[in-house]
């Protein structure tokens, strides 16, 4: 039986498309690992010089999506097979496109301008986003009108990429919004848990004063704290909490709080662990990054990771946890070791070594370009990520998760509604009518890997709506 860890690592290998809008290549031989499934039959089909409706065709016996429009990158694939470029015709095409289109972007018109994204950020965008008139969905309905003609010069190609960007720009930003709003929520709630701690902590120090050892100070502050690992390390937060005198304002903290980077790699892994169980490599770097020993590290953060690494169980008695956090410490000399190799390889070939970094960051690298826009937001992502949220907090009425409000949310991003006749969307359905979501989950996952088949969580890296008779009758106007 295949472990959900191994499954896990077949997801990202599903990466698909998104991988490639970085002007990565995907022709046989280019790259140091084997093509995932789809990207090899796109390979294939620029090798043996197919059409688009021989592509598609092929990713259907494959059992991959079919190309579609929503996506920038694949709209431009469509272009590609539906005239007849070779991959370097082709690729040369896009990165030139690509590089015109980001030199349209205005910097100081876009809300996380600078290199770290803020919670006051954050919320700027999603209050700016809630009532905007101009993300509407009737721009999907509207057909591409410029025709696709029959010559492959540059411009032609640009018109068909503006085009798209026009027809699909709308609810790619409505996608976005919907990310970020309940990303926002999700952080506020932790955040207000916090609060709620720092309150009661001045409250036991007014009742108890200095009869308070280091420890007893400040105890529920610091555990919310650790609820609050996607944000920039707190050590000024941390070192508050155990103050007796001199103590931070909650006035002063919330302003901290506020204007804090998130790290985007831990909710990531937040989301990650949520769903199986597991800490994700590059997550597990940046913990001993951002940590320091493991002897430092606060409590349940060394029972959370041992865990997640199959050291021990979520609650473990103190034999088996000492035997697990020795453990935790060999992995710690064994991530110091594995640092030394990178920087020794780092300064044989420092591009090579800067490649192989980025690699290991593609989780952190998803969710900061999710929240800034750079990446569109799928199907998959976006409705386990609600699901996600669901599950983590406690929403109110206006924005709870039901099944009538989730579907409502596909709609405003172009999705399809939920077809209970399509295997994830009846899991997805089943989740939220049950009074139990947890336990659909767990038997879910545990089903498929049974089967030892991926679980539809697994593919949370690729879109799955396809808007075939737009294209059909875009493409066919020549």
């Amino acid at each position: 039986m295949k472990d959900k860890s191994y499954l896990f690592e077949a997801a990202v290998t599903e990466l698909t498309m998104n991988v490639l809008d970085s002007g990565e290549g995907f022709l046989a031989g280019e790259g140091e690992y084997p093509l995932p499934g789809r990207l090899a039959v796109l390979a294939e089909g620029f090798a043996q010089k197919m059409d688009l409706g021989e592509v598609n065709e092929r990713l259907k016996e494959e059992g991959f999506e079919s190309l579609y429009a929503r996506s920038l990158y694949e709209a431009g694939l469509i272009y590609a097979f539906s005239h007849g470029l070779s991959y370097e015709e082709w690729k040369e095409l896009y990165q030139a496109y690509m590089e015109r289109y980001t030199g349209k972007i205005d910097p100081e018109k876009q809300v996380f301008s600078g290199g770290k994204i803020t919670l006051k950020q954050l919320e700027a965008y999603v209050r700016d986003h809630s009532s905007s008139g101009s993300l509407e969905t009737e721009m999907l309905t509207r057909f591409m009108e410029t025709e696709i003609i029959e010559s492959k010069n540059d411009e032609d190609f640009y018109r068909f990429m503006d085009q798209n960007v026009e027809n699909f720009s709308a609810v790619r930003e409505k996608a976005r919004y919907y990310f970020c709003k309940y990303l926002d929520l999700y952080i506020r709630q932790k955040c207000e848990n916090y609060y709620e701690s720092c309150e009661t902590s001045e409250r036991m120090l007014r009742q108890y004063g200095n009869t308070l050892n280091k420890d007893e100070r400040g105890y529920l502050e610091r555990l919310a704290l650790e609820e609050l690992n996607f944000l920039k390390p707190l050590t000024a937060l941390k070192r508050d909490a155990q103050k007796s005198k001199g103590r931070m304002t909650l006035e002063e903290k919330r302003e901290l709080l506020e204007n804090t980077a998130l790290t985007p790699g831990g909710i990531f892994d937040e989301f990650n662990y949520f769903y199986f169980g597991y800490v994700s490599v590059d997550w597990l770097e940046l913990v001993f990054e951002l940590y320091g020993p493991v002897e430092d590290w606060p409590e349940n953060l060394k029972i959370r990771i041992a865990h997640s690494l199959g050291y021990c169980t979520r609650n473990p008695e103190e034999a088996q946890k000492q035997k697990a956090l020795k453990k935790l410490r060999e992995k710690e000399e064994e991530e110091r070791k594995k640092d030394e190799a990178r920087d020794q390889e780092y300064e044989r070939d420092a591009k090579k070594a800067a490649k192989l970094y980025q690699r290991g960051r593609s989780g952190e690298d998803f969710f900061r370009e999710f929240i800034t826009g750079k990446r569109d937001i799928n199907r998959e992502t976006l409705i386990t990520f609600l699901m996600f949220v669901k599950m983590k907090i406690t929403l109110d009425d206006d924005n709870k998760i039901t099944l009538m409000r989730m579907n409502r949310i596909l709609e405003n991003c172009g999705f399809g509604q939920l077809n209970p006749g399509v295997g994830f969307d009846r899991f997805v359905i089943e989740f939220l009518r049950s009074k139990d979501p947890f336990a659909v989950l767990e038997e879910q996952v545990d089903r498929q890997v049974t089967r030892g088949q991926n679980f539809y969580l697994y593919k949370v890296y690729r879109d799955a709506y396809c808007h075939q008779e737009e294209l059909e009758e875009y493409l066919g106007r020549k």
